[in-house]
């Protein structure tokens, strides 16, 4: 056929200045140890094919983001369960503290590389932020945390 066959290596990015400036420095690295690299910029030629690719980028996601929803979520239900057994101690405050912040680390480095708008993420920052007021204004009706 006459093709030359990429297969190492070989990615999708969106048509992002940011993703197209760490790709280019990555792509100095190689060429500067010896390797091989190119960039090329380039346009769906099918009708319907860009749904198709925003598909795929969603799907390598699709588990992260699932994952992190469940921690959130997980994370939101132990603190409502101590909200109404009043039953929650120093340690286990820290503990919480911790987790929201791993959580959102999480969240905002998925967020960092959302290239199309995902409704999962605006959920898990709505758990998240009703975890923080959880813990530091105690909700709206029994305390979690600053009970002192």
């Amino acid at each position: 056929m006459g093709a030359v066959y990429l297969q190492d290596g070989v990615c999708l990015i969106p048509d992002v200045l940011d993703m197209e400036l760490r790709i280019d420095a990555l792509r100095e690295r190689i060429v500067a140890m010896g390797g091989k690299a190119w960039m090329f910029r380039g346009e769906s030629a099918v009708p319907g094919q860009d749904a198709e690719l925003e598909n795929l980028f969603r799907a390598a996601q699709a588990d992260e983001l699932r994952e992190l929803h469940s921690a959130a979520h997980n994370l939101y239900r132990q603190l409502e369960d101590a909200r109404e057994h009043y039953d929650m101690g120093e340690e286990d405050l820290a503990r919480c503290e911790n987790e929201l912040r791993r959580l959102r680390s999480l969240h905002l480095a998925r967020r960092a590389h959302q290239f199309f708008r995902e409704p999962l993420l605006d959920e898990i920052e709505t758990i998240l932020n009703r975890c923080h007021d959880l813990l530091t204004e105690g909700g709206e009706n029994n305390e979690v945390g600053d009970q002192g």
